[in-house]
């Protein structure tokens, strides 16, 4: 049975399709969303394609687009299809920038649709057999799901196990990961993302410049091996020197792979992408652990052995069979000695060797390998022991804390607790939930007592746990779109935001995301945002100013072209409020050119208005030049 993408964002029409191509006999993949759409083509592999004209563009690019620019979607049939039913189709040249392989102006004309899949099918089988990662993708997903919840951990221990080789796809929006395996471990990785590729990792490691990482992307583009590309671009490695900086980088990239909480994830089984892609040898089952402290929170790794705190953690057989795949290191090593069957968990979690951190993530990622087991009683471990006695561990004698770090703690504890959710965690409104995961584990480990062991804490221990409370309420509720939306609408309706209309949180936060590619420069981006920004409230003059200056600084065209289409958004917003500082200011700037004077004329008035307005301030030095 063919699996099918349908992407589609009118709510009725993607039930209506979805139930007429089950019937048809395909697997149906609906999706309603751009970001969606792509997570499940990546991750899915699906046989088909089926996609609105008018889907919302994932940052200025249609998913179909995406989709046939993307490495796994030259051969995958595509079919764009429009709203004829509802009386609005865009017509054939609404999808010609697709590539798509048909269009459909009505999906739910009987047999159109079907029909023209149909045809696609039979014209895909008389296509030559694929070969290499292409082949390995061409198959089924023997393992996929979504990403939330961490399972990748287990779902790297199974592949050791079995000896699996394939590759795992991860998906996020329009950013693809992809880990090559061969029995059971990592040999090498790619993304989608320039600053996740190798080159970079290199810049990093100062192992290239930056211009010669430029030619190691050119060279690698061509189709060159590693080895031969990095000769092209001037760098000397070679031998063992160039495999321990893959091995280095694939393990680093897998533990980064591994953190990912949201997308989706498939493993395909098969070893064909050897004859394309150079492997190294990696510890199989180190990059989990090392992925684990990165970025798993602390209650995850601590719920799977909370039965376990008075029990006696023992070293099974597998541990000495998989060392070499556990990749630990010499602190790890030490703790993992201590787990005789005489100590109990809880003795060694609070005065092991280590913080409490690298205590859980070392044990859960024991227990996830099976190479760590948890007696009731304490266990005989010589040949003539008959019972079995308990050991202790004496707690360890702690140095004073730092007066530097104890201030920059106190100062810092201040802020957060102080601070409203946004703030505690040093994020904007418009952080997505990545961005509250990442910041959230930062700033608890760094607020912990437990990342200062070797100190004594006491004195501050009363503000450490009031900070881990007050990070703690701020995770539970960002990092819920809910819960991070009522929080908003009650935090904006508290703040002087500068808003002549009332306050539409969504749209707030999509302005914020536009101010932010505006700092990137990224002006295309910054007008999508500003747009949808106007379109979810169309009554707010100030939306309409940033709208002008992404339309006068994105545009392609004459620059006459874009100050008179910019001058147009203008007036729009001086008519909703014909003192709109901003909207005065922005005119001035984009008529400086071709008139100095009367720009000058226009600041001047504003500051009459406003003498403390920075903002036609700087941009009056701007024109008087």
């Amino acid at each position: 049975m063919k699996t099918l993408l349908l992407a589609e964002n009118h709510p009725p029409t993607l039930e209506h399709l979805t139930g007429l191509l089950s019937q048809a006999g395909y697997t149906v993949r609906a999706v309603s969303d751009p970001g969606s759409a792509m997570e499940h083509f990546i991750a899915d592999n699906p046989d088909m394609v089926v996609v609105s004209v008018d889907l919302p563009r994932l940052d200025g690019s249609h998913v179909g687009h995406l989709i046939r620019n993307h490495s796994q979607g030259a051969r995958v049939p595509i079919v764009a299809i429009d709203k004829g039913h509802l009386g609005r189709a865009r017509g054939v040249a609404s999808m010609l920038e697709l590539k798509v392989n048909a269009y459909v102006a009505d999906p739910l004309k009987p047999g159109e649709l079907v029909g023209k899949l149909s045809s696609l099918a039979v014209a895909v089988k008389g296509e030559a057999p694929v070969k290499g990662v292409r082949a390995v993708l061409a198959r089924s997903a023997i393992n996929a799901g979504d990403l939330k919840g961490y399972p990748l951990p287990a779902l790297l221990v199974s592949l050791y196990r079995l000896q699996r080789d394939g590759v795992l796809v991860v998906a996020y929006r329009d950013l693809t990961r992809r880990v090559f395996f061969a029995r059971g471990g990592a040999v090498n990785y790619d993304s989608s993302a320039r600053q996740d590729a190798l080159p970079s990792y290199l810049v990093q490691r100062q192992v290239v410049t930056e211009a010669q990482a430029e030619r190691l992307v050119q060279a690698l583009g061509s189709g060159l091996r590693i080895g031969a590309a990095l000769a092209e671009a001037g760098v000397e490695a070679a031998g063992e020197e160039l495999l321990q900086l893959l091995r280095d980088y694939t393990t680093d990239r897998l533990a980064q792979v591994i953190g990912m909480r949201e997308g989706r994830y498939a493993f395909y089984s098969g070893d064909e992408f050897q004859t394309e892609v150079a492997t190294v040898e990696t510890p199989a089952l180190g990059p989990i652990l090392d992925g684990a402290r990165r970025a798993l929170p602390l209650k995850v790794m601590a719920a799977p052995l909370r039965s376990h705190h008075g029990e006696f953690p023992v070293r099974t057989p597998d541990f000495g069979r998989d060392l070499g795949a556990l990749g630990l290191d010499t602190e790890d090593l030490k703790i993992a000695m201590q787990m005789n069957g005489r100590i109990t968990l809880r003795d060694l979690l609070a005065h092991g060797r280590g913080d409490l951190r690298q205590g859980y993530s070392l044990m859960w990622f024991l227990k996830l390998t099976g190479c760590v087991s948890f007696s009731p009683t304490p266990v005989a471990t010589g040949p003539g022991e008959a019972v079995a006695v308990p050991e202790a561990i004496a707690p360890r004698k702690r140095k004073p804390l730092p007066a530097e770090t104890a201030a920059s703690l106190r100062e810092g504890a201040v802020k957060i607790i102080t601070g409203s959710y946004f703030r505690c965690l040093g994020l904007d409104i418009a952080a997505d939930t990545e961005a509250v995961e990442r910041a959230y584990h930062e700033l608890a480990t760094r607020f912990h007592s437990d990342t200062y062991a070797e100190f004594d804490t006491s004195e501050m221990q009363d503000l450490l746990d009031s900070v881990q409370d007050k990070l703690s309420a701020a995770y539970r509720v960002l990092s819920v779109d809910e819960k991070r939306k009522s929080y908003l609408q009650y935090l904006v309706s508290r703040m002087d935001v500068g808003r002549s209309t009332s306050v539409n949180v969504d749209a707030e936060v999509i302005l914020r995301r536009g101010e932010a590619a505006l700092k990137r420069k990224q002006y295309r981006s910054a007008l999508i945002h500003f747009e949808e920004a106007v379109t979810l409230n169309p009554q707010e003059p100030e939306y309409y100013s940033y709208l002008a200056w992404a339309t006068f600084l994105a545009g392609t065209g004459p620059r006459e072209d874009r100050a008179k289409a910019a001058q147009k958004v203008l007036r729009k917003a001086l008519s909703l409020n014909p003192y709109l500082e901003r909207a005065i200011i922005i005119s001035a700037i984009i008529d400086s050119e071709t008139d100095a004077s009367g720009a000058r004329k226009k600041l001047l008035k504003v500051l009459e208005l406003n003498p403390n307005s920075q903002l036609a301030k700087a941009a009056l030095r701007k024109v008087g030049r």
